[in-house]
């Protein structure tokens, strides 16, 4: 089952924030970025156990959209190694970090609420937070 709607419209709004930061990044770059924010807002709450098996379970739902994932790993304190190469041989390196970090926010909603995910990773993204629902 893909992400809710609204989790999807937030997350491509919080990639297109970070983008157009100016800083050259790419993709693969942002995505880590995210979870680095991400990662930095919800340990206290879920643990970095649980921030992890998250995040593992987000690259599991994502790869089933994008099999250029196949490669890429989990690793504990929310590194994803091996996306430099998936985003080599994949599709837009773009769809894949919108897609991973959408099924990470929408399990993260399923487990806390949809009001509670957002007041916890909205703030970090002000500028992406008017999309939401």
């Amino acid at each position: 089952m893909p992400p809710r709607p609204w989790v999807t419209q937030f997350v491509g709004a919080v990639v297109r924030v970070e983008l157009a930061r100016g800083d050259g990044a790419h993709a693969r770059d942002v995505v880590a970025r995210i979870i680095g924010q991400l990662h930095q807002r919800l340990v206290n709450l879920i643990g970095s156990d649980g921030f992890d098996v998250l995040l593992a379970r987000s690259l599991v739902l994502a790869r089933r959209a994008h099999p250029s994932l196949a490669g890429v790993t989990a690793s504990p304190g929310g590194a994803l190694a091996g996306l430099d190469q998936a985003a080599r041989v994949g599709s837009a390196p773009q769809d894949e970090a919108i897609t991973i970090v959408s099924n990470f926010m929408d399990l993260l909603a399923a487990l806390v609420g949809e009001d509670l995910a957002m007041r916890l990773v909205g703030d970090a993204w002000p500028a992406a937070e008017d999309v939401k629902i």
